[in-house]
């Protein structure tokens, strides 16, 4: 049966038959280190400047470097993919390191991330020849920055190692989530539902698809069991967009909430329709850049992340104007809605309404895919920040700042790929006029430096209300590229990585551990390890586990400008 989007109740038989397709290319890798000298005085006109190296990381001559790093690359235009593997890292025999090369969604950052550990205490090289070219066909200007590792910490010596085993090859699978029926179930961006069986060895058999989208045109993008779903009444919720639909006032504006009641066939309910997004067209195929996002129950609320509309806040680059509720975390009281609940412009439901169903529960939150309740009574997400190549991708101009804001700051801004402790009422620095907030991050308060400053603007410049610095963590430095999927790990068994959120990295193809402290904070951040050392996959998306046998389970997307066609799923098992 066909999967309408207007319709808020269908049933649809188990066992329709899957049929794959290209995926959506909208996952962000962040910016990446501010050069010193170099970005401050680059002119966003790329037509007029030469096409170079803007930002890197590992800064030049940085030492004590993990053995594990992924080397983020920025440039002052967009590269042309074809030709990265002009560059090169080094290492100081004169051999070329092997190294996975991947792209942003502007094609501007790119990462590139050794096939192995690096040796410890070496110096390395990182090399861009004019062999790389922009995508308007400049010769990248030639240029050569080095580094030196560490010694593997004791702490990464030590960590708990995992076997890795793959179990399904279909590509573009954007969430996974294990099921109190002790089953597994996964989603992709064309429509299709999954569900696996389970062995007594924990690997999934046996697959079976439970939906099938015919016009491939629903890209999920988050899957929650219901607080009541148990293994006799199967409750899922499901977050998505439409990649295909009618150029009428409701275009930019088809995501998605739906409540699933699974048995012999799947009752489906529209929740929420209406929530807003971009769209552009990347690779010859429509693309839903920072959709509305992920879901998490928590205290008889329902929390979803939901992406910004534009680049940077300012020209509505993907087609539509930041909305009153883009860039922000949505809180909705789920079960006092009268569903379907049509948030559209048009429905006038205002969010600051004291009987509002849904409320604007954090603000400033530019692209997070996932949103995760803690044992500790906080709620995470984490999230690039800065994805800039011009002014088109600019800031919006701020009424109380002197110029043009956009042509003001530059197209490199600091990195600032972070994770957030959320709290209500508090913003996270991603600017939406639509809300009456103009200033990216932390403006630049104090001619010192500044708590995620963007130092073009004029000293004096105040972040915008509410501005949470304090709850907010660099994982940038610790190799946290494009934050998407995340867990709070939690096996039956104690473990030394019980109460860690693990988070996949999707540009640096890894998933780190992040140990928190009692403020709830970050206090250390370690990728997870195979007996042999390096764990590496092809693009991590989303991760889910077993907590009776402390399995994880994969959504291995793959890479971006492959358009997911090396992705699969993999089988985390834990060894010691």
């Amino acid at each position: 049966m066909s999967i309408a989007p207007d319709r808020s109740h269908f049933s649809v038989v188990f066992g329709m038959p899957a049929r794959f397709g290209w995926v959506i290319a909208m996952l962000l890798v962040p910016d990446v280190l501010l050069l010193s000298g170099t970005a401050e005085s680059q002119d966003n006109d790329t037509s007029r400047t030469e096409f170079r190296l803007a930002a890197g990381f590992p800064s030049e001559n940085a030492t004590n470097v993990s053995t594990g790093v992924a080397i983020s690359l920025r440039f002052n235009q967009p590269v042309n993919p074809d030709t990265l593997k002009s560059l090169k890292l080094i290492a100081a025999d004169g051999t070329e390191v092997p190294c996975r090369r991947s792209t942003d969604l502007t094609n501007a950052s790119i990462t590139l991330v050794p096939r192995n550990d690096l040796k410890p205490l070496t110096k390395y090289t990182c090399q861009g020849s004019n062999g790389t070219m922009s995508q308007d066909g400049q010769a990248l200007t030639v240029f050569s920055r080095q580094f030196t590792t560490g010694l593997n910490s004791a702490t990464e010596s030590a960590q708990p190692t995992f076997n890795l085993q793959t179990f399904d090859e279909t590509r573009s699978m954007t969430t996974i989530l294990f099921g109190p029926d002790r089953r597994l179930y996964a989603a992709d961006a064309f429509g299709h539902l999954v569900r696996w069986d389970i062995d007594d060895q924990g690997f999934p058999q046996n697959r079976t698809v439970l939906l099938s989208d015919p016009n491939e045109s629903r890209q999920y993008i988050d899957l929650e069991w219901d607080p009541d779903a148990t293994a006799d009444n199967l409750i899922l919720w499901a977050s998505f967009s439409h990649r295909k639909a009618q150029r009428d006032d409701r275009f930019y504006f088809t995501g998605t909430i739906v409540r699933m009641q699974l048995g012999d066939t799947i009752h489906e309910t529209t929740i929420v329709s209406g929530l807003p997004h971009g769209r552009e067209r990347q690779g010859g195929f429509d693309t839903l850049p920072h959709q509305p996002n992920g879901l998490v129950f928590r205290d008889g609320k329902l929390y979803q992340t939901v992406g910004s509309t534009s680049s940077s806040g300012g020209p509505p680059n993907w087609g539509n104007p930041e909305q009153p509720l883009s860039a922000c975390i949505l809180e909705y009281n789920y079960r006092a809605i009268d569903a379907p609940l049509d948030v559209h412009p048009s429905s006038g439901i205002d969010p600051s309404a004291k009987d509002s169903p849904v409320k604007i529960y954090a603000t400033g939150v530019r692209n997070a895919l996932e949103i995760t309740s803690h044992s500790n009574g906080h709620l995470y997400t984490a999230t690039n920040i800065n994805d800039r190549t011009g002014p088109q991708d600019g800031v919006p101009n701020a009424p109380h700042l002197p110029g043009n804001q956009n042509l003001l700051i530059k197209g490199t801004t600091p990195d600032h790929e972070s994770l957030f402790l959320l709290k209500r009422g508090r913003h996270y620095g991603f600017p939406n006029p639509s809300r009456g907030q103009y200033v990216l991050h932390g403006g630049n308060p104090t001619a010192q430096k500044d708590r995620y400053e963007i130092p073009d603007y004029p000293v004096g410049t105040q972040p915008d209300e509410g501005f949470a610095a304090e709850l907010m963590y660099e994982i940038w430095q610790h190799g946290g590229t494009s934050a998407n999927g995340m867990i709070e790990y939690q096996p039956a068994t104690k473990h030394p990585l019980s109460g860690c959120l693990l988070s996949c990295f999707f540009s640096a193809k890894k998933i780190s551990a992040i140990r928190l402290g009692d403020d709830g904070l970050p206090i250390s951040i370690t990728s997870l390890r195979s007996g042999q050392g390096k764990l590496t996959f092809d693009g991590p998306l989303d991760i889910t586990q077993d907590k009776q046998t402390g399995i994880l389970y994969i959504a291995d997307f793959g890479t971006q400008s492959k358009f997911g066609a090396d992705g699969s799923l993999k089988v985390l098992r834990p060894s010691r």
